[in-house]
């Protein structure tokens, strides 16, 4: 027995759950939607998802009717019959030809694709326009996946007028009316073609896209801004958790949800009062005490669509594991590139402490080699003289060695006496000569 044969033979009993999830940027909306999702078998939904989705049906339906149209193609073979059938038959085809109305199929889906994307591509956001948005979020509310197997919403709508526009007309309907409506019936009206076969469904809402719960996740704005920065920079990477974007999130949340214009009071006019959860509260700030607490008011999963306590169980224990393993991991791939980078540093140390040893030996080349004239200098001019006059001072230990040492340089200057440049050992001697042969006369 299918899902939608147990929904209808049980009535509430095995009504699937539908639930909208509302809550500021890093409130844990996604977490727990998918959680909730996993628990009753619910199917996920967000614009992101819901929009990719979208594409990726559009895409089936035109690999699917070429496969209609390449079979029709290749003439298929067809039972014999009588000859009236025969007649009946080609009457029929003469009626349309099935191949011009599947090539019109194919091109109805792909101008579908492309209004999509170019969409897309021309926003400066890159996002869809709000009307666009709540329209085909009205046709994936009302597909087989979601009506089924229930849906849960998350973060959206984030306005008042968003929230009019997908759930007002469907909230004007009798609950009672709208409910003796099957899933089918609903289905049939809104189709099982692409996103135009629901382009008159703005008038037609129907009851059963409405959520049963609409659960309202709260904290203040230091309170989410502290979460997102305890998160480790890998998952904040690439993410709307950076600072700009985030405060920027903030703001646009904390705007569409004042005390007179909130999401909240369209769902509470209805009568789906809003489930508000004060995540700060002690008991409600971690995620498995908020699904505890939904799970007990949402009551047990439909057999053979939700899962067990036991299920559950093994499932939370492998993930778990999966993100310890993960956790690990990163420590490893973190150690590795710090020992890397440690390695790294090293080398380029010892390479900088081999070139700064070249680098010096070049410089005491440099300088030995520009101190050469000057040493050579001293050491003709300098030493000589210096060396006896330090001789003379050890050998007699004069009680003043310096005035010693400087009254002997003064007589033994080699290039003439202190203050006559004219003066030359040379020619003292020549004149010692002169005066010992004037003298002998």
């Amino acid at each position: 027995m299918t899902s939608k044969n147990l929904t209808a033979q049980f009535g509430d009993i095995l009504k699937p759950l539908k639930v909208i999830l509302h809550g500021p940027p890093a409130a844990g909306k996604t977490d727990i939607a998918k959680r909730i999702c996993q628990r009753y078998g619910a199917h996920y939904v967000s614009v992101k998802s819901m929009i990719d989705e979208t594409l990726e049906d559009l895409r089936q339906n035109i690999c699917v009717a070429r496969e209609q149209a390449l079979l029709k193609s290749s003439g298929t073979p067809r039972d014999t019959g009588s000859d009236e059938d025969i007649d009946e038959e080609e009457e029929e085809e003469n009626e349309g030809d099935p191949m011009i109305d599947i090539q019109e199929e194919i091109e109805r889906y792909e101008e579908q694709i492309r209004d999509i994307n170019s969409l897309i591509s021309s926003s400066p956001n890159q996002k869809l326009p709000d009307d666009y948005v709540v329209r085909l979020m009205r046709i994936f509310l009302m597909k087989s996946q979601c009506q089924s197997h229930g849906y849960v919403l998350d973060g959206f709508p984030k306005t008042i007028q968003q929230a009019k526009e997908l759930f007002g007309q469907a909230a004007e309907v009798p609950r009672e009316s709208g409910e003796a409506k099957s899933t089918v019936e609903a289905e049939e009206a809104a189709g099982e073609g692409g996103v135009d076969n629901l382009g008159d469904m703005m008038g037609n809402a129907s009851v059963d896209i409405m959520p049963d719960f609409l659960i309202s996740l709260q904290a203040d704005d230091e309170f989410l801004c502290e979460r997102v920065m305890k998160l480790p920079q890998r998952e904040i990477q690439g993410t709307h958790y950076d600072e700009p974007n985030m405060i920027r999130r903030l703001i646009d949340f904390r705007n569409n949800n004042t005390p007179d214009n909130t999401v909240l009071t369209f769902f509470d006019e209805v009568e789906i009062h809003p489930i508000v959860l004060d995540i700060t509260e002690e008991g409600l700030e971690d995620i498995e005490c908020i699904l505890a607490f939904l799970y007990k008011m949402f009551g047990p999963p439909i057999p053979g669509i939700g899962l067990t306590d036991e299920e559950e169980e093994q499932l939370r224990k492998m993930e778990t594991e999966q993100r310890r393993l993960k956790q690990e991991a990163y420590l490893i791939e973190k150690q590795l590139a710090e020992n890397t980078a440690r390695q790294d540093y090293e080398d380029k140390m010892e390479k900088w402490a081999e070139t700064l040893e070249k680098l010096q030996m070049e410089e005491e080349k440099i300088i030995a080699a520009e101190s050469e004239p000057l040493r050579f200098y001293l050491m003709k001019f300098v030493f000589p003289t210096l060396t006896r006059g330090l001789s003379e001072v050890a050998k007699i230990k004069p009680d003043d060695p310096i005035d010693y040492l400087a009254e002997f340089l003064f007589k033994e200057n080699p290039e003439g006496r202190m203050f006559d440049p004219s003066y030359t050992r040379t020619g003292e001697e020549l004149l010692k000569q002169y005066e010992t042969v004037v003298q002998n006369i």
